[in-house]
């Protein structure tokens, strides 16, 4: 290992020479992040769009709006996976003149999309287990509330 020593005219230099180790240290760590999260993803949503067909088909045959909403479910998986590889992509460009610490933050931003995507499949379930089923109204959001804690639960 070689020493160096530090002095007036060399100072500029050496901290140029620290910022572009760091820098390709923060990049290298964060594309074997990236792979691994856009690996993940992509094999989630191979699974999930297996069993949305899958239970799709089974909850129409049988008439069935618990398997149909469990397919709803498993769509919005594969959504939030696709909405996942996105960001991770986004956040991990290089700084640039406008964002001089990096893209980093894009990530909250998709996890504000897939709250919101999992909400809306809410929406959605309660208003065909309230057409459907029309008991009372402490029921119906009894079955909202679950159904909502599942899709949570699950992405």
């Amino acid at each position: 290992m070689k020493t160096v020593v530090i002095t007036k005219t060399n100072y500029k230099e050496c901290l140029e020479t620290k910022k572009r180790i760091e820098k390709s240290i923060k990049v290298g760590g964060n594309m074997e992040r990236e792979k691994k999260i856009i690996k993940t993803s992509i094999l989630g949503i191979v699974v999930n769009i297996v069993l949305i067909i899958f239970k799709a088909t089974v909850g129409f045959i049988v008439n069935s709006i618990a398997i149909i909403l469990d397919a709803v479910n498993n769509l919005t998986d594969a959504l939030s996976s696709i909405i996942t590889i996105i960001g991770t992509k986004l956040a991990n460009k290089a700084p640039d003149k406008e964002h001089p610490y990096g893209h980093g933050r894009i990530e909250y931003f998709t996890s504000v999309i897939i709250a919101a995507i999992i909400l809306i499949a809410r929406s959605y379930s309660y208003k065909r287990i309230s057409r459907k089923n029309n008991k009372s109204r402490r029921n119906r959001l009894f079955v909202s509330i679950t159904n909502n804690y599942r899709s949570c639960s699950c992405g």
